[in-house]
């Protein structure tokens, strides 16, 4: 389980309170303990100062010495020595001694270089004991009689750091630092219920009313504090959420209009797909008649120069006897039916040539521009499919000639079938239309459709208008689309013409007529 703020902030501070009350504890006890064995040092000197004046008081007998020095080691519970020296000539005897066990054995060298020293400077030494015992100062300090040194003084005490006092002092530091624990968890406490918790239960009851939908609960800010910016900042963000949420629900209904609109629309295309698609079979089945109409026109002329030559001969020598059996009537009639038969068979061939011609007797006023604008919709999924790009370029101005609508549809129709053919991999597709005129001031329109496909070599070109020969595989094509495109084009009073080198691409131009006034 996570601990609150003020939990987490209280235990920091204690920790805190507590690493700097033990810094200042142990610093102070060092100096304290510093101070407390100065003392002890200038006690020491006081001590064996005073002892050797009052053993220069006294008369020579032994037992006053001893018992002064019992009394003095008793006024000190830390002294662990005393010893008397007294001189004899150069060197020094010890008198009397109370020692204990663990102190070094007397040094008559030490002693007379201590006396040597001056007595301002004639400081207590620290020294360590035997064994484990510590250490403890030592001085050594002149008697003198009348002025002058007759012996000297030799105190030892242990280095004592007055425990008792620095034990309380620490117990005092530790109830201190409990007491600071206590006072910052209790102000900690009072601090962050009233500061600190009460704004943000009310931040995180506004937020909860926001999670649940009421994008209208704002926090009231009572403080310019940390919390009451924070509370600002909410409100503020609380307001551009509001604004961003109603932004995208005008977004939402904008988009839901548009999908409406784009699906009716859609619909609408589809629709016009689906007419478009119906045209072009229509229109695909159209041309495919009248290239069968076209071969059946081609059969047709061929029976008829075939048949009408040897009819003509019939003809002629059946007139040849008519006039040779004058006087025969009945051979005559029988000459008559034979002619009159031989007209009857003249009479159907030509209804059999007409049949398979166009009837221009249909054509009306219409704008070429308009006729390809029309023909490139109904062709331009075709050539998305096949990834040819379709570049038109028309003349700004009508191109108004007299003709029929299905008839060019299926001549623009074809020619874009065989551009689509030579670009196997894709390509361009360009259909430009303008407004020429000749060296002589006539004017007449011009159609070009230009592919980049593979081209073809002259030994074909020659041979496109030919009636069945054509370059695609078997059963892909008729070799009568070129034939009856420029036989329609011929019709509207035009020419058809093509230009192709290899890997150059093919263009083919068609010219047309503008359209006159009819004849009354």
């Amino acid at each position: 389980m996570a601990l609150k703020l003020h939990t987490r902030t209280t235990l920091l501070a204690s920790a805190l309170t507590i690493a700097v009350l033990g810094a200042f504890v142990w610093l102070s006890n060092r100096e304290l303990a510093r101070l407390l064995r100065d003392e002890q040092r200038v006690w020491v000197k006081l001590h064996a100062v005073t002892l050797a004046e009052q053993i220069a008081r006294l008369p020579n007998e032994q037992p006053g010495l001893n018992r002064l020095v019992a009394l003095s080691k008793q006024a000190r519970p830390d002294a662990l020595g005393i010893r008397v020296w007294e001189r004899s000539g150069k060197s020094y005897q010890v008198v009397t001694a109370l020692v204990e066990d663990d102190l070094p054995p007397p040094d008559p060298t030490a002693v007379a270089n201590a006396l040597r020293t001056p007595a301002m400077t004639n400081l207590p030494t620290q020294l360590r004991l035997n064994g484990s015992g510590g250490d403890a100062y030592w001085i050594c300090v002149p008697i003198k009689r009348a002025g002058r040194p007759e012996g000297a003084v030799e105190y030892i005490e242990r280095i004592g750091l007055a425990t008792a006092v620095l034990t309380r002092y620490r117990t005092l530091a530790l109830w201190f630092a409990l007491g600071c624990v206590l006072a910052i968890t209790l102000a900690m406490n009072w601090l962050f219920r009233r500061t600190v918790y009460a704004p943000i239960e009310r931040l995180l009851a506004a937020m909860q009313r926001v999670q649940e939908g009421d994008l209208s609960a704002t926090v009231e800010v009572r403080t310019q504090d940390e919390l009451g910016r924070l509370a600002d900042g909410y409100n503020r963000m609380l307001a551009q959420v509001r604004a961003m949420t109603d932004e995208r629900e005008q977004q939402r209904q904008e988009l839901e209009a548009r999908v409406a609109e784009a699906t009716a629309e859609l619909s609408e295309r589809n629709t016009q797909l689906e007419t478009l698609n119906r045209e072009l079979w229509e229109m695909t089945r159209r041309l495919t008649d009248m290239e069968r109409l076209a071969a059946a026109g081609q059969t047709a002329a061929q029976l008829a120069h075939e048949v009408g030559t040897p009819l003509n001969l019939i003809s002629g020598h059946v007139q040849l006897l008519g006039a040779d059996l004058n006087g025969n009537p009945r051979a005559q009639a029988r000459l008559e039916t034979i002619s009159l038969q031989i007209e009857r068979i003249e009479r159907i061939v030509r209804t059999m040539l007409d049949r398979t011609r166009a009837d221009t007797s249909e054509h009306q006023l219409l704008d070429l521009n308009a006729v390809l604008r029309r023909t490139f919709e109904l062709i331009q999924p075709a050539l998305t499919l096949r990834h040819i790009h379709l570049v038109t370029q028309l003349s700004p101005t009508p191109l108004p000639v007299r003709g029929t609508v299905d008839q060019l549809q299926q001549v623009f129709i074809n020619l874009f079938n065989n551009a689509m053919d030579a670009m196997p991999s894709g390509g361009q597709l360009t259909v430009t239309s303008a407004r020429w005129e000749t060296g002589t001031g006539v004017e007449h329109f011009v159609i070009e459709v230009r592919d980049t496909g593979q081209g073809m070599p002259e030994s074909v070109r020659t041979r496109i208008f030919e009636p069945f020969f054509t370059t695609k595989p078997r059963g892909s094509g008729t070799g009568l689309g070129l034939v009856v495109a420029r036989q329609i084009v011929r019709e509207h009073g035009g020419d058809l013409t093509v230009m192709s080198q290899p890997e150059q691409g093919t263009t083919v131009r068609l010219t047309f007529p503008p359209a006159t006034e009819p004849r009354p």
